[in-house]
């Protein structure tokens, strides 16, 4: 019989948030315990959230999920830092900041993210790694708390905590913008926080609000269209149309301000698992976190696609995947003309290159600047060859990088 590992206790004298004390899980005798270990700079971590969101809200009256911060970087160990990162992403469970490492090491944790999931009776049961896990830990979830009722060792009570948004309501007019855009018909703003968009004067009156306000993925009017956490914004300002890098619903959006009508051009909603596919219909194609996008005309390179196009195109960091997209504004046909999807710092022509995670793009004449974030590097493509180089900026210095132990 393999023995049962009882749960390491949590520490009291460490920073928790979305508490009003410290917990321990004592306190958690009789529910499912799951402690997500994350660090905010994750995306991976990030994309777990809405699955964790989903069974605390399926199981609220038996399951308790307890993120454990365990920070990568050193501004990541701020405990404000951290408590902003909850603001922003609406995480509604306690998170303990873990310092030095010290529960990570306990749980014998390896990657972010991490999920240890705990009994009723205290005792860690299993550990998943990684993304697109929900309905594994749903199944997981509904047999213990099926085995221990049949035990009567659960306990169904739902948990009371006070959260950061309670203490520091987002009344702010904007809530963690992501992106501006300037362009002469106004000023186009990314209200990431709000999951809209907003369009001004450069005084501030604003135009339009595009958007309900509420996270969601639903085409239509200005004040029923509903976006999630938008980034990256391209203008076409001869046919008055903006472009939108729908980041948490892994869509491109195409806002028309003539119709004032919102409509979905590309990616399917769902978070593309696959990293081997490259292109096809825009709204057969999934997509991973566009990040960026920037609009260009059909004047450059199209010999080097075997393509012909009689319009202007995006560009489309798809920021997860690793890949730089091309896609039609007007079929939504979305191909991959950079990266082979592989995360690295590869160099070299077309799909024959590698990206971490690029998140930023910008043209200037013949050539795509790309900021490929987890390389720390910015890349330079001619596209007249689609070769891709890495520029080396000479007298600057390379910040310090917290590595996790045992990794």
């Amino acid at each position: 019989m393999i023995p049962r590992v009882r749960a390491p206790e949590l520490p009291q004298n460490y920073s928790w948030l979305n508490t009003e004390k410290p917990l321990s899980l004592k306190q958690f005798k009789g529910r499912v315990v799951i402690l997500d270990f994350w660090t905010y700079c994750c995306i991976n971590c990030l994309h777990i959230l809405p699955n964790l969101k989903y069974l605390e809200q399926k199981y609220k009256d038996s399951l308790t999920v307890i993120g454990v911060h365990s920070a990568k970087f050193d501004n990541e160990k701020e405990t404000e830092n951290i408590r902003q990162a909850i603001l922003r992403y609406d995480i509604e469970h306690p998170v303990l900041v873990d310092n030095n490492f010290r529960v990570w090491e306990e749980y014998a944790v390896r990657a972010w993210p991490t999920l240890i999931i705990i009994d009723p009776e205290g005792y860690v049961i299993g550990q998943i790694s990684g993304e697109g896990n929900r309905d594994t830990l749903d199944e997981l979830i509904q047999k213990l708390i099926q085995q221990h009722q049949d035990k009567g060792t659960i306990n169904f009570q739902e948990l009371s905590l006070t959260l950061e948004k309670q203490r520091q309501p987002l009344i702010t007019p904007l809530a963690f913008p992501g992106k501006v855009l300037a362009t002469p018909t106004g000023l186009f703003i990314a209200d990431s926080g709000h999951h809209r968009l907003i369009m001004s004067s450069f005084d501030g009156e604003i135009l339009h609000l595009i958007g309900t306000g509420k996270s969601g993925l639903t085409d239509g009017a200005f004040n029923e269209a509903q976006f999630f956490a938008p980034q990256g914004m391209a203008y076409d300002a001869e046919n008055q149309i903006l472009y939108v890098a729908d980041t948490e619903n892994h869509t491109l959006r195409r806002v028309d301000l003539k119709r004032q009508v919102v409509e979905t051009i590309a990616g399917t909603g769902e978070q593309s698992r696959n990293i081997h596919p490259h292109g096809g219909a825009g709204l057969e194609t999934a997509l991973n976190s566009p990040w960026d996008l920037v609009k260009v005309g059909n004047t450059l390179f199209m010999h080097c696609l075997g393509v012909e196009y009689a319009e202007n195109f995006l560009w489309v960091a798809d920021t997860y995947n690793h890949k730089i997209k091309l896609v039609s504004p007007s079929t939504g046909n979305c191909q991959t003309v950079l990266g082979d999807g592989t995360a690295g710092l590869q160099d070299g022509q077309g799909k024959n290159t590698r990206f971490f995670e690029p998140s930023g793009l910008s043209i200037l004449s013949s050539h795509l600047y790309i900021a490929d974030t987890n390389n720390h590097a910015i890349r330079r493509v001619d596209l007249n060859t689609l070769e891709v180089t890495t520029l080396e900026f000479l007298g600057l210095c390379v910040p310090d990088v917290c590595i996790p132990p045992n990794l």
